[in-house]
């Protein structure tokens, strides 16, 4: 028996349709059968303490996804979740004499970079430390950026790296900052929940796990080549649209150096242009990208789990994912 949280997330509602006998702990909202409504951030997990017991009889493997995920999230509330909830989860696993399989981020080496992600991924490290420090068979699996379903590219929820691209298919980002030689890791969400499944029915899986493209990691040159080029294909479609020049809807990759003193003394500064604030926030999104170094990668050597992926799979659910985004309403994408 299997206890999933998280499951209504961006990795867990993927991994629910993966795992058979498994309970889902949910605190927004339910998702499907056998659902229990409580909440990770509190003792019991906010059960009733005989339905605590009577769950942590049953239950053999606790797959741990719920986790706030929220960049702009203060950090005590980051913490609250991030941290505190793994130690809530801990003292289950342990009274249920569980194994747990608990998913991280591959950005908590990261952590201190000053970047978007810096509070976020030093709340998620810092959960790491608890779960190695613990003594509790557990595996933990560091995802690297998560994008739609390889199939169909549809996501649950958008995420920052959705909205990079969404600002660039709506044609609000003439240019983002972006060192030369940059890779985006990215991997599809159903290849996550698959590896996951994997991990949480190999009885034997303990320590670190990497759930990332790899080797497979895309160059954001062709990243901008595929979104340019669906656009270009819609385009083709469209009577407004048919006739245009599309070379002037495409992002162009910038030095940051360049970047910064562009949108420090002319955008911010021209009240006629209309997209200052969507160039700053991609170009603070790309600080936990740029020059950095690439991520190993467990796919393709988990027992049972899926292959690793290749640069071809990689574009191909790029792809989708993008289509899909490229059906989404405009208003998807205006800040406010």
């Amino acid at each position: 028996m299997i206890l999933l949280t998280g499951a209504s997330g961006m990795v867990g509602s993927a991994l629910l349709s993966e795992l058979d006998d498994v309970v889902s702990l949910t605190h927004h909202k339910p998702v499907g059968t056998g659902a229990i409504r409580g909440n990770v951030t509190q003792s019991w997990l906010g059960l009733h303490p005989r339905d605590y017991r009577d769950l942590a009889a049953k239950v053999d493997v606790v797959v741990h996804c719920a986790a706030s995920v929220n960049f702009t999230a203060p950090p005590e509330q980051l913490h609250k979740v991030n941290v505190g909830g793994v130690g809530h989860i801990l003292r289950f696993t342990e009274d249920a004499g569980a194994r747990l399989v608990h998913a991280s981020t591959a950005f908590v080496v990261r952590a201190g970079d000053g970047t978007p992600f810096d509070a976020y991924a030093t709340s998620k490290a810092t959960g790491e430390i608890l779960i190695q420090e613990s003594g509790l068979p557990a595996c933990i699996a560091r995802i690297s950026t998560v994008i739609g379903n390889s199939l169909t590219g549809e996501v649950p929820r958008l995420q920052a790296f959705h909205y990079l691209l969404g600002f660039a298919l709506s044609g609000q980002l003439p240019f983002l900052p972006c060192t030369p030689g940059t890779h985006l890791d990215l991997v599809a969400q159903n290849l996550v929940a698959a590896a996951l499944a994997a991990l949480a029915r190999d009885e034997n899986a303990r320590g670190l796990r990497w759930i990332t493209a790899g080797p497979a990691a895309l160059p954001m040159e062709r990243i901008i080549d595929i979104a340019c080029d669906a656009f270009a294909a819609r385009a083709s479609h469209d009577e407004e649209l048919r006739d245009l020049d599309q070379s002037v809807f495409r992002t162009r990759l910038i030095d940051p150096a360049v970047a910064d003193t562009v949108i420090n003394a002319v955008l911010v500064r021209s009240s006629s242009f209309a997209a200052p604030s969507v160039i700053q926030h991609a170009a603070k999104l790309m600080t936990a990208y740029n020059g950095a170094a690439s991520f190993p990668t467990s796919l393709g050597k988990i027992p049972g789990g899926p292959a690793a992926p290749t640069a071809l799979s990689c574009e191909t659910a790029l792809h989708n994912l993008i289509n899909y985004l490229a059906e989404l309403p405009r208003a998807r994408w205006e800040l406010h």
